[in-house]
């Protein structure tokens, strides 16, 4: 079955302001691509049944916490009624019943949301405790960081090249929870694969921990080693030494909260369903309307390679609840995390050499500091939001490191900042064997948190920057076409 065979007539299809996820017919292929509200339809047909039984199919799937994101990414004319959800996510939903999200309403929410849901019980593991962990949980088993990073790339060594990079074929348990044919809307990216193989994926994952545990050294205690080193800066400079090249990104994508969509056509070919989530800008075009843009994902990327041997990682704070490192182990989605196709926008030159290790400063004491807090208070998802996102956390180390700023919306509220900055303060003094680097970036992070803009409301001369910083933090190339709106209706900045 052709993408046309799925589509329909898309001279009925409403206005971007309706269905802000439309797909540019321009954009390359493969894959080939439906949206959202098509492959929706599309389902509907092929299963038989109607619109009001598949939300109710949905939301009594949507208990599953791999699906939440959905409450926000549904389009409008498929949201979910509040009454069919569990009783938790009621309010959540209530909230975009009608309407899209805006950086206010997300901010707000943050900052409510520690005062409306209670704290997180204790036996769900604090932020700190997942920061210092000394394990990492691989395809359902818990594999020890290692101390050494010949520990670490041996499996890879053993086997040499290993072409397993998981394509996204076998249906999963969330897939059998909206799904009872074996045509229509799955909930993953059947097909695609990740850029590295399994085994490289779990050496991204292991030497994140291993990043974590050597920041939560910060904290006091005997120091755990890594190459002999007890800091970021110690192993990265030992890294250079024999000949590794690592260099730093901030990078700025649309984001899909880590949620995939794919539609299955009659002979069981894979058509992917591209995810975002369209927000209201607060900015005014010339014509006195507002636009809409699409929430971005923002990060550091540290990418480690020697001949053959590469290792990708992220920091940002994020829905994992920490803030920390990860692995860079997304599926590969084109038009969505392809620097080669544009759908990555990389903000300024890389950080190299002492630039780079100033960096790693900084990430340590802005973990510390946030860890510290989110488990101090208790917060949900470790901080995620109340202590500022993925776009925060990226922005506060452009903003330390560079002086500079490009990233819209940045949602971290004043009275978070003021308890970090607080919390800076007790953690400079409490802790009396910090370096003079860590010092030093913990100045820089304070500073970053006072003067970093906050996109709740722009009106007369903070207009031109919030639109500077949003049409910056864009993906050059999209698929979407509501990016291309954005752009040919923003003012000359």
């Amino acid at each position: 079955m052709s993408c046309s065979a799925i589509a329909v007539d898309r001279a009925s299809l409403p206005s971007l302001d309706d269905d802000p996820l439309r797909l540019d017919p321009a954009w390359p292929r493969p894959p080939n691509l439906i949206p959202f509200e098509e492959a929706l339809d599309f389902t509907l047909l092929q299963r038989g049944i109607s619109r009001e039984a598949f939300l109710r199919h949905l939301a009594a799937a949507i208990r599953l916490p791999g699906l939440q994101p959905l409450l926000w990414l549904l389009p409008r004319r498929w949201r979910l009624a509040q009454a069919d959800l569990p009783e938790r996510l009621r309010t959540l939903a209530g909230v975009l019943e009608r309407g899209f999200l805006s950086p206010a309403l997300i901010a707000t929410l943050a900052d409510d949301l520690p005062h409306l849901l209670p704290s997180p019980r204790r036996r769900e593991g604090s932020a700190l405790d997942r920061w210092r962990s000394g394990v990492v949980t691989w395809d359902g088993t818990e594999v020890a960081v290692p101390s050494s990073l010949s520990d670490l790339l041996e499996p890879m060594r053993a086997v040499g090249t290993d072409s397993s990079h998981g394509p996204g074929g076998a249906a999963t348990s969330t897939d059998h929870a909206l799904r009872d044919r074996t045509t229509g809307l799955l909930w993953r990216n059947v097909g695609l694969r990740h850029r590295q193989s399994a085994l490289e994926r779990r050496a991204n994952a292991l030497l994140a921990q291993g990043l974590n545990r050597l920041a939560a050294n910060l904290l006091g205690g005997q120091p755990w080693r890594f190459e002999a080193a007890t800091t970021a800066r110690g192993l990265v400079q030992r890294l250079l030494d024999q000949s590794w090249r690592v260099e730093g990104r901030l990078r700025c994508s649309v984001t899909s909260f880590g949620l995939g969509a794919s539609v299955l056509g009659a002979a069981g070919e894979p058509h992917q369903v591209p995810l975002a989530l369209p927000i209201r800008t607060g900015l005014l075009d010339g014509r006195g309307e507002e636009c809409l843009s699409l929430l971005p994902h923002a990060c550091l990327e540290l990418r480690l390679e020697r001949n053959d041997e590469r290792l990708l990682l992220q920091y940002y704070q994020g829905t994992e609840g920490l803030c920390g490192w990860e692995g860079m182990n997304d599926l590969d989605r084109p038009w969505q995390n392809d620097p080669e196709r544009g759908t990555v926008r990389v903000l300024g030159a890389p950080f190299v050499s002492e630039e780079l290790l100033a960096l790693l400063d900084l990430t340590e004491v802005i973990a510390a500091v946030h860890n510290r807090e989110a488990s101090r208070l208790h917060l949900r998802a470790g901080g995620y939001g109340t202590l500022g996102f993925c776009l925060d956390t990226a922005a506060l180390l452009q903003q330390a490191m560079r002086d500079a700023c490009d990233l819209f919306p940045l949602m971290l509220g004043g009275v978070w900042r003021e308890r970090l900055l607080a919390c800076s303060r007790a953690l400079e003094q409490e802790v009396g064997s910090l370096s003079g680097e860590h010092r030093l970036a913990l100045a820089r992070y304070r500073c970053a948190l006072e003067v970093l803009p906050l996109d709740v409301s722009h009106h007369g001369g903070s207009v031109p920057d919030a639109w500077r910083r949003l049409l910056a933090s864009l993906p050059e190339a999209s698929p979407f076409l509501v990016m291309r709106e954005l752009r040919s209706r923003a003012p000359a900045v």
